[in-house]
């Protein structure tokens, strides 16, 4: 039977930089590897929050990404 485990974590925030000249937003995105893998989703939205209040612009979306491998 095949079974998937979790090897690697990232934490990743999209921050609103300002409009484009088309008035689009202009949105960055800033990665945090090495995230343990036990992190909650309160842990990890907390620590998104605190990141984003160190960037010039407004939080626009916090997600991660989860890198498995296959057995």
């Amino acid at each position: 039977m095949n079974r998937e485990t979790l090897i690697k974590k990232t934490l990743v925030l999209a921050i609103e930089e300002g409009l484009d000249e088309k008035g689009k937003p202009i949105v960055k995105r800033y990665s945090y590897a090495n995230i343990k893998n036990s992190a909650t989703a309160e842990n990890l939205s907390a620590a998104a929050h605190a990141l984003a209040d160190l960037y010039n612009g407004t939080p626009y979306e916090f997600t991660t990404v989860n890198t498995n491998v296959l057995i």
